[in-house]
């Protein structure tokens, strides 16, 4: 069998794949194997990788948290459309690493104002970083050469702000091209799966700062009332006071005791 990709290629069913995902979510192996079974017997012939992607989201939820685990990669392109949300979101993964940020900062170049997303200190290692983000909210999507190259235009533009070096970061992959020249400028790249040990998925679940839009059980405009709260990773909702909370995001404590739950589920992963 053949999957579907969203870019209309091809590729070879990959029940590995399936498996380790599962088992990367917190999925038992008991239910792991049960999935790849299962995805076996019911599609048969060529299926497109979102109607397999439908269905496991649907089978996982046979233990709790693992179906939203699973869908990480989407519910972070739900953080759309217009990319905002994505700069406020990596920058407090950042925080969760131990960086400092601030966000859309607006720096003076040579001759313009040059919009920066986000600007971070390591502070363990005393390094201060110049972020672009570039954000897609179509599966399949591809950040080509183009980002790589006004991102290191932009680090050159600021030289007075004393950063040490620039980084491009983006939610799907980035081209051959842009990461053979963000190299040759030494220009750090960050997309979904690259590099294997410090990719987006890997900085996101190493902290389980996982985005507010992994959640199930929220309406948009309740995603629109955590927005308006400063409110863009789960893990967040944590930390404050229940009547504070429900204060700043405008939202009935009652309610909010069972998004708390299933923040839980998500962010407290069991052994397996």
């Amino acid at each position: 069998m053949q999957v579907i990709k969203s870019t209309g290629a091809l590729e070879r069913f990959d029940h590995k794949k399936i498996y380790n995902t599962i088992r990367a979510a917190g999925g038992s192996k008991k239910l792991a194997s049960l999935a790849v079974k299962e995805v076996k017997r019911k599609f048969k012939k060529n299926s497109s990788s979102e109607e397999i992607l439908k269905f496991l989201v649907g089978y996982l939820k046979q233990e709790p948290g693992v179906s939203q685990r699973y869908n990480l990669k989407r519910a972070i392109m739900a953080l759309g459309p217009t990319g905002f949300p994505f700069e406020r979101f990596f920058a407090r993964v950042l925080k969760y690493h131990g960086y400092k940020t601030t966000v859309d900062n607006k720096l003076k170049g040579k001759r313009i104002i040059q919009e920066v997303d986000i600007v971070a200190t390591d502070t363990e290692k005393d390094i201060k970083w110049m972020i672009e983000c570039k954000f897609h909210n179509l599966d399949g999507t591809i950040t080509k050469l183009h980002p790589a190259l006004y991102t290191y235009a932009r680090f050159l533009d600021l030289k007075r702000y004393n950063f040490d070096f620039p980084w491009l970061v983006t939610n799907t992959k980035c081209s051959k091209d842009a990461i053979e020249y963000s190299k040759g400028v030494n220009l750090k790249t960050t997309s979904w799966n690259y590099p294997r040990e410090e990719s987006l998925q890997v900085l996101v679940e190493k902290k389980q700062a996982y985005p507010i839009t992994i959640l199930t059980s929220v309406t948009n405009e309740e995603i629109n009332k955590f927005y308006d709260a400063n409110l863009v990773v789960t893990k967040d909702l944590l930390i404050e006071d229940l009547r504070e909370l429900s204060r700043r995001v405008k939202i009935d404590e009652k309610r909010l005791v069972k998004i708390i739950e299933e923040v839980k589920d998500i962010c407290e992963e069991e052994e397996n």
